[in-house]
């Protein structure tokens, strides 16, 4: 499936050299178009991801940190057997739980036009990332309250604010905004558990 193409530079670029060229042969495609299916990589503390090609298996470590969680997505091009694929990079500052929660959503800035039915994907004591039933026309910076209910054992409900970070066709990635101290304690729990 095509993507929107927003950004494309050679590692020797991002490491700020003036060739365009580099003997990794490493380049990005930064994106922000529908992607089905892709792999995800964790970026460290020091802005490192380990990427597997998905062809040979040959594994390389690239510095992506000057990229952000804005534009998470690269186009990956193997060192060793030229395969290109698409690689979705987490900066996870918190552990992030995976999950399959019922939500609903309602768009609190910039206009209340939008409310729906949400799926959350995952979750961390700092944000979340979910699914709509269709897809909206949300961008980074929206706030959108959120109402869901975790399987923990009391069905804790959680009803909070986010700051949408970015979106990826019905993805939408979210960072809370002005948690009580009542939720991210419930969080702690539920993390624990």
């Amino acid at each position: 499936m095509p993507a929107k193409t927003l950004y494309c530079a050679t590692l020797a670029s991002l490491n700020g050299l003036s060739d365009n060229r580099n003997a990794t042969g490493i380049s990005f495609i930064f994106q922000g178009g529908a992607v089905e299916e892709m792999q995800k990589v964790l970026v460290n503390e020091k802005g490192m991801a380990w990427i597997t090609c998905e062809k040979c298996s040959h594994t390389s470590g690239i510095d992506v940190s000057r990229l952000s969680d804005r534009a998470p997505f690269i186009r990956y091009k193997c060192v060793k057997c030229d395969a290109e694929f698409d690689v979705a990079c987490e900066f996870r500052k918190s552990y992030r739980k995976e999950v399959h929660l019922n939500g609903v959503f309602i768009q609190q800035q910039p206009r209340e036009d939008y409310a729906g039915r949400i799926e959350i994907l995952d979750i961390s004591k700092t944000g979340v990332r979910f699914k709509t039933r269709v897809k909206f026309d949300f961008k980074p910076g929206y706030l959108l309250k959120l109402s869901f209910s975790l399987d923990d054992a009391k069905k804790t409900n959680i009803n909070q604010t986010v700051e949408v970070k970015w979106v990826n066709g019905q993805l939408v990635g979210g960072e809370f905004r002005n948690q009580d101290h009542w939720t991210s304690q419930q969080l702690g729990f539920y993390f624990m558990s």
